[in-house]
C-alpha cells in the first residue's frame, strides 16, 4: 500500500514538474516574442530547424496557380509581381532586394515568373536562413543572399529599383525606421512592393508612416483572399506541423503553432475572418 501511495505521489510530482516547465517555456517564448531585440535570435533558431520541403512562410493568397503544395504562399509573391508589372515594365538587369527572404521559396517563385530579367538580392537577419538559401539556390551572378538587419540595410543609397517585403514588417519593432531605410536604398523612381497584416483601426497609421517615409501608396485589402488560402491550406499546414515541427514544440505549443499558422479554427484565422485583422498590399512609389 505504501509503495502504491509513493508511486502515485511520484507520478503527481513528475506531472506537476512537467506542467510548470511547459508553462515557464511558453512564458519565456512570449517574453522573447514581445522583445523585438530578441527576435533575430528566435528567427535564427526557427530557420536552423530542418523544415523539409517547406521554403515559403506567409499566410498565402487564393485563388492560386498550379498544384505545388506551397502554391498559396507562392501566389502571394506572384500577386506582388503583378503589382510591379502594373507600375513599370520589367527590363533586363532590374535590381531587386527582398528584405526578410527567409528560406527563399517566395523569391524563387517570383524570379521564376519574371523571365530572368531581375538581378536579385535576398537579405535576412537570420544567419541560418541565409546559409540555407545559399546552399539551396546558390550564389551566382544575378542572385545573392546576405545577412543583415531590416533597420540598417547594408547597401548604398539608390542601389535598387525594387524592394520587396512580404509579411515581415510587424516583426521589426520600428516600422518608420524600416520604411526610411527602404526609401534610402531605392532609386528615385523605385517601387516598394509591400504586404503585411494590420490590426483593425491601424491602417491610417500605416498610411501615414508610408507618407512620412516619402512613399505614395495605395493599399489593396486582400483579407478575403488570405482567409480563403488559410482555409484551403489548413490540412497541409497541420501535416507540416505534425511531421516537421520539433516534438517539444508540438507537445508544449500545439495551440500556439496552429495560431501562428492561422489554420482554420485558430484565433488568428478568426481575426482575419471577422475583420479584426486585415491584410494589405501595395506597390508604393517614391513621391
Amino acid at each position: 500500500m505504501d509503495n502504491l501511495i509513493l508511486g502515485i505521489l511520484a507520478v503527481a510530482l513528475i506531472t506537476a514538474s512537467l506542467w510548470w516547465a511547459a508553462r515557464a517555456y511558453r512564458r519565456g517564448l512570449r517574453v522573447a516574442r514581445d522583445d523585438h531585440r530578441r527576435r533575430p535570435a528566435l528567427w535564427n533558431r526557427f530557420y536552423a530547424h530542418d523544415w523539409g520541403a517547406t521554403t515559403t512562410n506567409n499566410y498565402g493568397f487564393a485563388p492560386a496557380e498550379g498544384d505545388d503544395p506551397q502554391r498559396f504562399q507562392h501566389q502571394m509573391y506572384l500577386e506582388m509581381l503583378a503589382q510591379l508589372e502594373a507600375r513599370r515594365p520589367l527590363s533586363p538587369g532590374l535590381k531587386l532586394l527582398e528584405v526578410s527572404c527567409g528560406r527563399g521559396g517566395g523569391l524563387a517563385a517570383f524570379l521564376a515568373k519574371s523571365r530572368e530579367m531581375i538581378d536579385a538580392t535576398g537579405l535576412d537577419v537570420a544567419a541560418s536562413a541565409v546559409k540555407f538559401c545559399r546552399a539551396t539556390y546558390g550564389q551566382r551572378e544575378g542572385l545573392r543572399f546576405i545577412e543583415g538587419s531590416a533597420l540598417d540595410l547594408p547597401f548604398d543609397a539608390a542601389s535598387f529599383d525594387v524592394v520587396l517585403n512580404v509579411e515581415a514588417s510587424n516583426d521589426y519593432g520600428d516600422r518608420p525606421r524600416f520604411l526610411s531605410e527602404v526609401a534610402r536604398v531605392l532609386k528615385p523612381d523605385g517601387v516598394f512592393l509591400y504586404t503585411d497584416t494590420c490590426r483593425a483601426g491601424r491602417r491610417e497609421e500605416l498610411e501615414l508612416d508610408m507618407e512620412l517615409a516619402g512613399f505614395a501608396a495605395e493599399f489593396k485589402d486582400i483579407t478575403a483572399n488570405v482567409v480563403e488560402a488559410c482555409r484551403a491550406d489548413t490540412p497541409r499546414r497541420r501535416t507540416v506541423m505534425r511531421s516537421e515541427a520539433p516534438l517539444l514544440a508540438r507537445l508544449v505549443l500545439g495551440r500556439q503553432l496552429e495560431n501562428y499558422a492561422a489554420v482554420e479554427g485558430s484565433k488568428k484565422f478568426a481575426k482575419f475572418e471577422s475583420g479584426r485583422r486585415t491584410y494589405l498590399m501595395t506597390a508604393a512609389v517614391k513621391a
